[in-house]
């Protein structure tokens, strides 16, 4: 590690964040561990010029708001170590950086879209590469435009008279070389025919799915350097959803068990068990405190949400980056995964089975769940409620839904049954039923009745006991109410499967002036039919005489 120069401020901050001098994450320090022994590969070299240099650029620019207005833009040691990690190493067979992509995840106010942009800023000015195309894009066109607005301010700050860089409305050009920092629209279908060079996707944890970021990447396949960035803080966006998924994968890759190369992470986040009021972890997750954001604002709003539980899981995800449900999700995915195990019918064969089925109008997520009731006599989980849904879907959404990326992963891990078509084939499921009825003893199939009349007909004739189940709130109340008590009680067991878990993140509940509830969902992307099916399956066993279990 002879080049290993302590003289410079980034790898000194990497020395303080190993020795615990500076507080932060355990995933940075795994970060800092990742960086340093990157010293002691023989294929790559650590180019000290070209980051000085970018950092002297960086110096040059002047921030034009707030109480930092005019004054230059020193970089913080933590945000110089984000210019080495991301510029520094090289490949010694070709001079190409080895960072290609890289996730920014620090809390609201820490000041990364400044980065964002100065990054642009450089690459522009220093990249030896003509016809350089940097975009910036978001989840809304005016989130998209707070990081093109801080580059098209910088670039004033170095170039007052317009010699250099020309400014536009939607556009930074820079004519000499033919290159220019655009702001896009982030529908990823309007996305084709770009040839990215560098891109950075802002707010990153509300994206829903991979559609932009999977576009730009594929702009940027003529490119010998790309770089593609994701800033974010945290969000409500839990499992299946791309930034929650992504920053599980960077941790695999922090802690060597997976190999990404032209990753970097830094996730500056607090750690499992840190108390988010204890004003001591608050730089964990906001490493500009002091300069960017004050402890006095952290603590008004600290303060709030104690004395306003509403506001604790903005404050918690916001400016503490952590990720969390909000308050009105129904049951959190952490109490879903304490009653999950994995279900084999061939376990229960033979055994009394109540089931629900949810079928679809034609086009999306049909789901059939059984249910056990307690059995004293059965070896697995004798005195619980037994749950176990079969999610189907047309192929045709595995293509063309907006959550076709959280269905296709579904689909690799065995938990979605895809028909063939664009509609959902119910000759298909009334012949997995079927093979079910054989194994169990089927007492009961609720259903709804609206757009169920074929699969109804023939799902009788061939002798399955159907019952229409109303789909009103006082229906659904019971059921609803139990269910609850049963998950958080832990006495029910639900079948270990990501796609039902993801469709209970998606449940907000219903009420009526009786207080009656029901499953219920904010927008037509967000799906929940599993639940749907289990609550049908329950309220079967309820109406058929079925006891109460008691609940402590």
């Amino acid at each position: 590690m002879s080049n290993y120069d302590l003289t410079k401020q980034y790898n000194q901050y990497v020395e303080d964040v190993i020795d615990g001098k500076v507080i932060t994450s355990e995933t940075i320090k795994l970060a800092c561990v990742r960086y340093k022994k990157f010293f002691d590969r023989d294929d790559i070299y650590f180019d000290y010029d070209d980051v000085d240099r970018r950092i002297r650029v960086v110096a040059r620019m002047k921030h034009f708001k707030g109480k930092s207005n005019r004054k230059p833009f020193i970089l913080l040691p933590y945000q110089q170590w984000i210019f080495a990690s991301i510029f520094g190493f090289k490949y010694k067979a070709t001079g190409f950086r080895m960072t290609k992509k890289a996730l920014l995840f620090m809390a609201r106010k820490s000041g990364k879209t400044a980065l964002a942009a100065a990054i642009c800023l450089t690459q522009l000015l220093l990249d030896n590469n003509n016809g350089q195309e940097i975009d910036f894009l978001a989840n809304s066109g005016a989130q998209a435009r707070l990081g093109f607005e801080m580059t098209k301010g910088f670039a004033r700050s170095l170039d007052p008279n317009g010699l250099i860089f020309k400014r536009y409305r939607d556009s930074v050009r820079m004519p000499y070389n033919d290159s220019v920092v655009d702001v896009l629209n982030s529908e990823g279908m309007t996305l084709d025919g770009r040839n990215a060079s560098t891109f950075i996707e802002d707010e990153f944890a509300a994206a829903k799915n991979w559609d932009v970021w999977n576009v730009m990447i594929s702009s940027q396949g003529f490119q010998e350097q790309p770089l593609a960035i994701a800033i974010t803080s945290a969000n409500f966006l839990l499992d299946g959803y791309p930034c929650y998924e992504w920053r599980k994968t960077c941790v695999s890759v922090l802690k060597g068990e997976m190999t990404d190369d032209a990753l970097f992470a830094a996730l500056y986040e607090l750690d499992k068990g840190d108390d988010w009021t204890d004003e001591s972890v608050w730089i964990k997750a906001n490493p500009s405190i002091g300069e960017t954001i004050t402890y006095d604002y952290l603590r008004d709003q600290v303060n709030a949400a104690k004395n306003q539980t509403a506001l604790e899981f903005a404050v918690r995800t916001k400016h503490m980056n952590e990720f969390c449900q909000s308050s009105d999700i129904w049951i959190t995915a952490q109490t879903i995964k304490n009653v999950m195990q994995p279900i084999d019918f061939e376990d229960f064969r033979g055994e009394e089975a109540y089931v629900g089925v949810d079928l679809s109008s034609v086009s999306d997520i049909t789901s059939t769940t059984v249910m056990f009731p307690p059995n004293k006599n059965r070896k697995l989980y004798p005195d619980k409620f037994v749950f176990k849904s079969i999610i189907y879907l047309p192929a045709s959404c595995l293509a063309e839904s907006v959550n076709k990326n959280i269905y296709d992963s579904w689909r690799l891990k065995g938990e979605l049954k895809v028909t063939e078509g664009n509609v959902i084939d119910y000759n298909y499921i009334l012949k997995d039923q079927l093979e079910l009825a054989d194994k169990l003893q089927m007492l009961c199939v609720a259903y709804d009745a609206y757009n169920a009349t074929q699969w109804a007909i023939e799902a009788t004739n061939e002798g399955l006991p159907l019952v229409q189940f109303s789909q009103s709130l006082g229906n659904f109340n019971k059921p609803t109410k139990d269910l609850e008590r049963m998950i958080k009680s832990g006495k029910c067991v639900i079948d270990d499967s990501s796609a039902v878990l993801w469709c209970f993140n998606n449940v907000k509940l219903k009420f009526d002036y009786n207080s009656n509830c029901k499953p219920d969902k904010s927008t037509r992307e967000q799906k929940i039919d599993p639940v749907i099916s289990m609550c049908e399956a329950l309220g079967a066993y309820f109406s058929e005489g079925g006891q109460d279990i008691e609940i402590v």
